[in-house]
């Protein structure tokens, strides 16, 4: 009972609380998006689904703050994301992020909050112009990614790891699955040398004996898989 009425009496927040509120969910939510990265091992991966993390971190704090002990508020927040429909599917996750902040600026203004609209649409402003120069998230242009099947009686693995060290930086196995009778399939990260056109590594690849159905993107071009 003495929590409920601490809440019932609670103050609006001070000019710096509501600042030092959004700068603590930006720094977590880098955390998490930097923890994201780091044990992200799947072949698909989006730029847009990191800052995501960073953005709904900040936006769920500016509700909460926008919300405060009042249940209208809360009410209403559930209602509108209840009747909210889009016409076209939102394959971007931060389209989603935007969706929600204008939601959340509406309730803010809508009940009054100008002090913690402004705020809020500051520091968001902020932190997606710095992700935006920053390009967090991105990881280097020249990863690419390679699968293909291999028939393991004229598959010649040296002269696969020939042709990876001529073009490639750095490359990790990501996966590597053969059957009973040798017919196997390879999927490989790459991180390609500059300078080097992706094109020409592919035609070698290609032509060599034993491998067959290869599958070869950049990185611009896998983020949506």
């Amino acid at each position: 009972m003495e929590f409920l009425s601490n809440l019932a009496n609670q103050q609006p927040f001070t000019l710096l609380e509501m600042f030092q509120g959004l700068l603590l969910a930006y720094v977590l939510g880098q955390v998490a998006a930097w923890v994201y990265m780091y044990t992200h091992t799947a072949v698909s991966y989006s730029q847009s689904f990191i800052q995501s993390i960073i953005l709904l971190t900040v936006i769920i704090s500016l509700g909460i703050m926008v919300i405060g002990n009042n249940l209208a508020i809360a009410f209403g927040l559930l209602g509108a994301l209840a009747v909210i429909r889009f016409r076209n599917i939102l394959k971007d996750t931060r389209d989603t992020s935007f969706i929600f902040f204008s939601l959340i600026l509406g309730l803010a203004t809508g009940t009054g909050q100008i002090t913690l609209a402004l705020m809020g649409t500051a520091v968001f402003t902020v932190i997606v112009l710095i992700m935006y120069w920053s390009e967090l998230g991105a990881r280097s242009s020249g990863n690419g990614y390679a699968r293909f099947r291999v028939d393991g009686e004229s598959f010649d693995q040296q002269e696969l790891e020939d042709v990876m060290l001529k073009y490639c930086r750095t490359r990790d196995l990501l996966t590597q699955h053969y059957q009973e009778d040798g017919v196997g399939e390879i999927a490989y990260r790459l991180s390609m040398k500059r300078g080097l056109l992706p094109e020409s590594f592919k035609t070698d690849i290609s032509n060599m004996a034993g491998i067959t159905l290869l599958s070869f993107m950049m990185q611009d071009e896998q983020n949506e898989i």
